[in-house]
């Protein structure tokens, strides 16, 4: 009868691992669809300002928007590597262990278990897997792993996505 499976390592959240989070796990988005909200926004605070005696400031107001949606599409990636570089858990260890009943990650700021049972998919990307659950999702990076721990994810991917390849 062999062991059960477990692997342990430490780590640091520095900026190259919320990249490659950001990477992996950051749907994308097709350009023309992207900024669709920020042209209408601009759109109808110009017709407001144009066409209708409304308060020249709710116009103004509404076109600002438009600026500011074009402005947060642009800069996404770094708009959100910046929140996670100013937050709490960054440059902070976090200690990773993957066993047979789930993936636990705890530092001074979190201690949280994903179970094995709660995974619905686990999407391999270049750099890690995706692990879908009822809550959303989360990003386990392969560089962290071991080789014996990256075949031991597979081997629960193929267990959880049964028939995918």
């Amino acid at each position: 009868m062999t062991a059960p499976f477990s692997y342990s390592t430490s780590y640091v959240l520095d900026k190259s691992h919320y990249i490659e989070t950001y990477d992996a796990s950051a749907p994308s988005v097709s350009s023309k669809k992207a900024y669709t909200i920020a042209v209408l926004l601009g759109l109808a605070g110009l017709m407001l300002l144009m066409l209708t005696p409304i308060d020249p400031f709710v116009a103004w107001f509404i076109v600002a928007l438009g600026g500011l949606e074009a402005f947060s599409v642009r800069y996404k990636k770094a708009w959100w590597l910046g929140r996670q570089l100013i937050s709490k858990a960054a440059n902070t260890e976090l200690t990773l262990t993957v066993n047979e009943e789930g993936i636990s990650s705890e530092s001074i700021h979190i201690k949280s278990t994903l179970l094995w049972a709660d995974i619905t998919k686990i999407e391999a990307t270049g750099s890690g897997w995706l692990l879908h659950h009822k809550g959303g999702k989360n990003y386990l990076s392969a560089r962290a792993l071991s080789e014996e721990a990256n075949a031991f994810v597979v081997a629960k991917a193929e267990m959880i996505n049964p028939g995918e390849k």
